[in-house]
């Protein structure tokens, strides 16, 4: 990730702290899957159902702000 990685999610309206739990967010998921896929964890039967609550419209909802960031106009 460069500088002008970060300097486009501003210009679509992101701020630093929604940076910042972006990147938290995406490197805790990289870590705990690398960890069961090392460990050979799998998913017990009946579970899928509460994974994909992650998924809903109502988790969509919930997090708005990172899924579709307000566009801010360019003078």
């Amino acid at each position: 990730m460069a500088e002008s990685d970060i300097e486009h999610l501003r210009s679509i309206g992101l701020t630093d702290e929604q940076v910042l739990s972006t990147v938290a967010i995406t490197c805790v998921f990289n870590f705990m899957n690398r960890l069961a896929d090392g460990l050979g964890v799998e998913i017990p039967e009946g579970r899928e159902a509460i994974m994909s609550g992650w998924l809903s419209d109502e988790a969509k909802r919930a997090q708005g702000w990172l899924l579709q960031p307000e566009a801010v106009p360019v003078s």
